[in-house]
Formats: structure tokens, C-alpha cells, sequence
């Protein structure tokens, strides 16, 4: 009968708008929401309850090889409860680990540390005692980002699709964090969103670190 709706479908629409308006309760009562992209020097995949990240800040005129002389570097895993996330942060292939809090503000996002990384009070100032700004990010595109990684080769060229480099195209450097967007048989396509261009293509999975979520 036309107009007529089942009881499967009472539910479906209840659980829907239950869910529409809990999402605006928390948008209107100024709940921040965590959200994947790029937070100032951070970029973070939420996925559920989990997030995971790659903070690569560097100060001073980059070298030969790119890298900045003071740089801030590390990767970071952590679980939410709201908008906030207990973390461990460590250097790639180091096993000591920094736990720390992430939390998601109206303004953006702001990381703390029980600890400073080595480096990090040339390139950041430190993170430990009060909340380290991260700014207001640059969303997730339409795009879901699997995991976020850290270059680890001098130079990783970007590719159209699996196989040799290009003689001429797009490449990222030593330290430079992308956001994963899909897997191939020892490939990952990424996607580089710090410059002033975004750019994404496909790097052999040995060119860099990945952690997620």
C-alpha cells in the first residue's frame, strides 16, 4: 500500500533520525568532532575509535637533501574517548615510546606530551605542560585515508601508477608525512598535502613508514 511503512522500516528511520540528532546535538553544543586531515604539522586518520598520526615540523633553510636543520618528528597512535585520545608517540624504528593526549577543539586540535622528542625544542618549542596548537586543519577529502606515513628515502617519486619512475614528474622527500589512500602488492598510493599543491601518485610501500589507525 502506498504511504504504508513496515515496522523494519519504523526502526530504520528512528535509528536515523536518532543519529542525525545526536550528531547536531554535539555540533550545537560545540562538541569538536575528530576528523581526519592536516592540523597544522600533524596529519591524522581517525578511523572509529582509533587515530593515528605523523607530526614533521622542520625550521631553518632546508639542505641539499631537503631536510630542514632543526626538524620535530615523530609518528603517534592513540584510542578516543570523545574528543580526546590517550597516545603513544615514537620515532621511526626507535622503541622508546612518549604517551601523550590529543584533543580536538573548536579551534582545531592541540597535542601534549609527557615528554619532548629530540629535536623538537629547535623546530616547535616544547610540548610538555601545556597544550601545543595545532591549528585549525585542512579536512579529509571525499577520499577515506586508510593510514598516514612518513617518507624515509631521500627521494620518493611520485608515480600514475605502479611500476619504474617517471623521468620527469611530481616527488616528495626525506620526512615528508602523506595520507594512504590504497594498496597494491607492495605499492601504496598517497596523496601529499603540504605543499602548495596537493599531489598524489603511487610509491613503493619500502619508500616510507606507515601507521594507522
Amino acid at each position: 500500500m502506498i504511504g504504508r511503512i513496515g515496522h523494519r522500516s519504523r526502526i530504520a528511520c528512528a535509528t536515523g533520525l536518532a543519529l542525525v540528532l545526536a550528531v547536531c546535538g554535539r555540533v550545537a553544543a560545540g562538541e569538536p568532532v575528530a576528523t581526519s586531515g592536516v592540523y597544522g604539522s600533524l596529519t591524522l586518520a581517525v578511523n572509529g575509535k582509533s587515530v593515528a598520526g605523523v607530526f614533521s615540523e622542520g625550521r631553518g633553510e632546508p639542505g641539499p637533501g631537503g631536510a630542514a636543520p632543526f626538524s620535530c618528528i615523530f609518528l603517534m597512535r592513540g584510542s578516543l574517548v570523545g574528543s580526546r585520545a590517550e597516545i603513544e608517540t615514537w620515532f621511526p624504528g626507535e622503541p622508546e615510546r612518549i604517551p601523550g593526549t590529543l584533543a580536538f577543539t573548536p579551534e582545531g586540535a592541540a597535542l601534549t606530551l609527557a615528554e619532548d622528542h629530540g629535536g623538537c625544542m629547535m623546530a616547535t618549542g616544547t610540548m610538555v605542560g601545556k597544550p601545543f596548537d595545532l591549528g585549525r586543519g585542512r579536512l579529509q577529502p571525499t577520499e577515506n585515508w586508510l593510514a598516514v606515513g612518513l617518507v624515509t628515502t631521500k627521494r620518493a617519486v611520485l608515480r600514475p601508477e605502479p611500476g619504474p619512475a617517471p623521468k620527469r614528474g611530481p616527488y616528495l622527500v626525506e620526512y615528508d608525512p602523506v595520507a594512504l589512500l590504497e594498496r597494491r602488492d607492495g605499492w601504496v598510493r598517497a596523496r601529499y598535502l603540504g605543499g602548495t599543491k596537493t599531489v598524489s601518485g603511487w610509491l613503493p610501500a619500502d619508500d616510507l613508514v606507515v601507521v594507522a589507525p
